[in-house]
Order: C-alpha cells, then sequence, then structure tokens
C-alpha cells in the first residue's frame, strides 16, 4: 500500500503558512489545487482564454511574492479569489484604456468558452446555464456552490456587503431556475436546498 504524500493531506490554510517560512512545494501545491477553478471564475470577467490563462499566472506570481501578507485567520481561497478579482478590475481598466486609443473590436462573451465541470455531477448543464447569467451574478453563483465560499467570504471577494452577496444569491438563483426549464429544476432546487443548509 503506497502512503500518501502529506502534502495532499494538508488544508490550503496550513500549506500557506508552509509557504510563508519559505515552503514553495506547498505553494505549488496551493496553485495546483486553484489554478483550473480560478481559471473559470476568471474566464467568466475577462472574455478570452488568453487572458483569463495569464491572470491564472499573475494572481499565482503576485501571492507568492506577498505571501507575508496572507492573514492565517482566513481562509486561503478568500484571499486568492479577492487578489483575482482585483487583478481583473486593473486588466479591464487597461482593456478599456486601450480600446479609446485602438479600433473597438468585440471581444465576446465574457461568461462563455468554459467546457468543464466545477465538481458537482449535475455540473455540465446546470453551469452552463449559469454562465449565461454573466457578471457578479455568475461569480456569486460560483464562489458559493463552486468554491464552497461562506456568505462573508464572497461578500469580501465581491467588495459588496453580506446582505448585497444574499440578495444577489437569491436573484441569481431564481433567474437560473427560470432559464433551466421545468426539466432541469430539480437541480436548481437541490442547490438551493444545500445552501439553505449552510452557514
Amino acid at each position: 500500500m503506497a502512503d500518501l504524500d502529506p502534502i495532499d493531506v494538508r488544508t490550503d490554510e496550513e500549506l500557506a503558512r508552509e509557504a510563508r517560512t519559505g515552503s514553495s512545494r506547498s505553494f505549488e501545491e496551493l496553485a495546483r489545487r486553484y489554478r483550473r477553478r480560478l481559471f473559470v471564475y476568471l474566464r467568466s470577467r475577462i472574455g478570452s482564454d488568453e487572458d483569463a490563462e495569464d491572470l491564472v499566472q499573475d494572481t499565482f506570481l503576485k501571492l507568492y511574492r506577498g505571501i507575508d501578507g496572507y492573514d492565517p485567520a482566513y481562509r486561503f481561497s478568500t484571499w486568492l479569489y479577492t487578489a483575482a478579482g482585483r487583478l481583473a478590475i486593473d486588466a479591464y481598466r487597461k482593456r478599456s484604456a486601450g480600446r479609446s486609443r485602438l479600433a473597438i473590436e468585440e471581444i465576446g462573451d465574457p461568461s462563455g468558452g468554459w467546457d468543464g465541470d466545477p465538481g458537482r455531477p449535475e455540473g455540465s448543464a446546470l453551469w452552463d446555464t449559469a454562465r449565461t447569467l454573466g457578471g457578479d451574478r455568475f461569480r456569486a453563483l460560483w464562489l458559493r456552490y463552486g468554491e464552497d465560499m461562506t456568505i462573508e467570504e464572497i461578500a469580501a471577494v465581491l467588495g459588496r456587503t453580506g446582505l448585497a452577496v444574499r440578495v444577489l444569491l437569491h436573484r441569481a438563483r431564481t433567474q437560473l431556475a427560470r432559464r433551466l426549464g421545468p426539466d432541469m429544476r430539480p437541480l436548481a432546487q437541490a442547490a438551493v436546498s444545500r445552501a439553505s443548509t449552510r452557514h
């Protein structure tokens, strides 16, 4: 029987604390765990796979350089998504400034192009439809159900109040249920039931 590598069983927060003491292996494990999920989150904001991948790399580089700034009192994922969100805003501003100097071009649907499943068996159809909500509605749903964040953690990432996040999630779930139609509504209801049992 093969022994598990102890790094595989450590929590994100344990790995982040080890990374603060200089363990590049621990930070690499954090990057491995979050690379794909962070790409999905950023892809919904940015509009292209290449730009989202660049922002994933930029986010991990920024966090690696600033790992001393991680506060172990908070979840690592909150710190990660907050940093990624800020970099996405900066990228958007730079792109907008560039557009005023260059010809305006279409960047496509910012929520399209993701072909994966966030880890739930019903994920594909549900998340394909959720992406069509766009903007903060998709991001709030993703952070809540894809990342299992609390309302308070989502509020910190999105820069909103807890009440605003609750309203945003309610509206997103309602809109998602309408878009799913009667055949898919049981999946949405299961998601709402899971949400009501958490925080």
